[in-house]
């Protein structure tokens, strides 16, 4: 297999014909070495290369179906890279992928298409394909979908605004769902209103994630460590800090 690598003098008709040999190779058994060599060919500087070489992450994805999951995970790394072309190729091979069935996934492909669409050329039209089937989808989708859209608004409003009055009639109007008719109405609202502030609300910086056990002191960590099985445990407190050291004695005959 790594006879087939490319190699960064190889002329562009040779990675281009390397890239199909190696997907034709690719198998279970050296899938993590061939996907990770794609991922790193993702960041090359030939658009063309660039994208060919995620699209080939998607048939690896067809190819060997066992690894269809780490397929989708690299491809949601090259998307953090938000580089315009990787992130829009990255995005279509996701959605031709059959790893939509799930309403977790399909809304999570919506988010990505919302949070990145100033770097997705045809976010609209991704969009709108999952609006045609508004009604169909599961609450997770649309609440997903009815944000994204909006975002969207917010970020191309001279070409989407047909779309937004589209989603927000549909939450509102045709929905019996009381949480998307209110986050319908709170988006209508605040973009008839005050635009700004609606671009302050759904467009704000996400917090950063963090691990909850770095917000542990280590000196508590120990303490913890030495009541496993216990409320301390579960409390992430010393056993000292919610049990009373003063409980009165028991007497006999009680």
């Amino acid at each position: 297999m790594k006879v087939f690598f490319v190699k960064y003098n190889d002329p562009i008709y040779v990675k281009m014909e390397k890239l199909d040999i190696m997907i034709r190779l690719a198998q279970q058994n050296n899938i993590a070495q061939v996907l990770s060599e794609l991922k790193e060919y993702a960041t090359e500087v030939d658009v063309d290369f660039v994208r060919k070489s995620v699209r080939a992450i998607g048939r690896c994805a067809i190819k060997v179906e066992a690894s269809s999951e780490r397929c989708v995970a690299t491809l949601l790394e090259l998307i953090q890279t938000k580089v315009n072309y990787v992130v829009q190729e990255a995005v279509v091979v996701i959605k031709n992928l059959d790893t939509l069935d799930e309403p977790e996934a399909r809304a999570s492909m919506i988010w990505i298409i919302g949070e990145y669409a100033e770097r997705i050329d045809n976010a609209d039209e991704l969009l709108e394909s999952f609006v045609e089937g508004f009604h169909d989808e599961n609450t997770q989708v649309q609440l997903q979908l009815l944000t994204a859209v909006v975002k969207l608004f917010l970020k191309r409003p001279t070409d989407t605004q047909q779309l937004v009055q589209r989603v927000l009639s549909l939450a509102t109007q045709d929905s019996d769902n009381p949480d998307l008719r209110d986050r319908g109405y709170i988006y209508w609202r605040l973009l008839s209103a005050d635009p700004a502030a609606a671009k302050q609300v759904v467009l704000a910086e996400k917090p950063l994630i963090s691990e909850e056990t770095d917000l542990l002191e280590p000196s508590l960590l120990d303490q913890l460590v030495c009541h496993i099985g216990s409320l301390a445990s579960v409390y992430h407190k010393p056993p000292s800090s919610f049990v009373d050291g003063a409980r009165q004695p028991l007497r006999a005959g009680t």
